[in-house]
């Protein structure tokens, strides 16, 4: 009776469900993009972009990509993203990746079509950092904490986001960033808490690199990858902590204490309230130059009036009759 029920429901869900077509582009390495009905734009530009996307990866986080081939999914709505990625994916997220599936999912409507600020291919970029990451560690892919992985991604992805900018920098300043051992195994659920922990973990990578160098992180992460890292000593930290030590000389938590004193020396709030409202500093600027212009020329006109000759009548040899 169970089972029948089961199938029931089943069958109930298959033909009332909206009908979802697709159409699929499959690259030369064997990679297959495929997009919902009316997506066929962004999905022939994922798919031609896909193997770039796969090559500056690669370069850029110090392994080839492993494996067979991946998938790229094109959608549209909260509820097609959770339908392919089987899970409670956030509401705010416009990309994510299904390692288990080799899966990474784009959702359009959350997707800006190009420019600095945020376009779809930092996304795609993003997600395939974490896909390449689950194909060269395996089971050991958490051993690098999440915020690192995330940073990562992010720094590779590249664009920017205004708001996660703005977030950061004042949080810095007002002694409001996120612990790190808060996002080193789960994520927030919530849009703003999230949007700063993704650029947390960003600037430390960056701060890293700054300091270091890719090859340095490169050695980390292929270590970490290898098993490498595992102390049993009942002092030693985790794996990825044991690696930094060894690969620098300097301990993790030393480090975050100088990412986090570089970071609020050099955060700078002001500059993210002003690019945010990008058309109202345009007309700040305007009215800022426009004042400016006002007053020299109000001061040139004030000394032409007080060179005027003392004569009232400088044209003539007096009064006019």
């Amino acid at each position: 009776m169970r089972r029948l029920l089961c199938l029931l429901i089943a069958a109930f869900v298959v033909a009332f469900a909206p009908e979802v077509r697709a159409e699929s582009l499959t690259t030369d390495a064997g990679h297959v993009v495929r997009w919902d009905d009316g997506l066929g734009p962004l999905g022939r530009k994922v798919h031609a972009l896909l193997p770039q996307v796969r090559k500056q990866v690669e370069q850029q986080i110090g392994f080839p990509f492993r494996g067979g081939p991946a998938e790229v999914v094109v959608v549209s709505g909260l509820a097609r993203m959770r339908a392919e990625a089987a899970a409670g994916v956030p509401d705010w997220a416009a990309g994510v990746c299904v390692s288990s599936k080799s899966r990474i999912i784009l959702r359009s409507d959350r997707l800006k079509d190009s420019g600095p600020v945020r376009a779809w291919p930092s996304t795609l970029r993003h997600e395939w950092v974490h896909l390449a990451w689950s194909r060269r560690a395996g089971k050991l892919k958490r051993r690098l904490p999440l915020w690192a992985e995330e940073g990562i991604a992010e720094e590779i992805g590249g664009g920017i986001t205004i708001e996660g900018g703005a977030k950061l920098d004042f949080a810095a300043k007002w002694s409001g960033l996120i612990p790190m051992a808060e996002i080193t195994t789960h994520w927030p659920r919530d849009s703003g808490e999230a949007s700063l922990a993704y650029r947390q973990g960003q600037s430390f990578i960056r701060y890293f690199v700054k300091e270091r160098s890719w090859t340095e992180l490169h050695a980390i992460l292929n270590a970490l990858a290898d098993g490498k890292g595992v102390n049993d000593s009942p002092a030693a930290g985790t794996p990825f902590a044991e690696l930094i030590y060894e690969q620098t000389g300097v301990t993790l938590s030393t480090w975050i204490a100088r990412w986090k004193t570089w970071l609020e020396e050099t955060a700078d709030p002001l500059f993210w309230l002003l690019l945010r409202d990008l058309t109202g500093t345009i007309f700040l600027l305007i009215a800022i130059v426009g004042g400016i212009a006002y007053f020299f020329l109000r001061r040139r006109r004030k000394r032409q009036i007080a060179e005027l000759p003392d004569d009232p009548y400088p044209l003539t040899d007096g009064p006019a009759e």
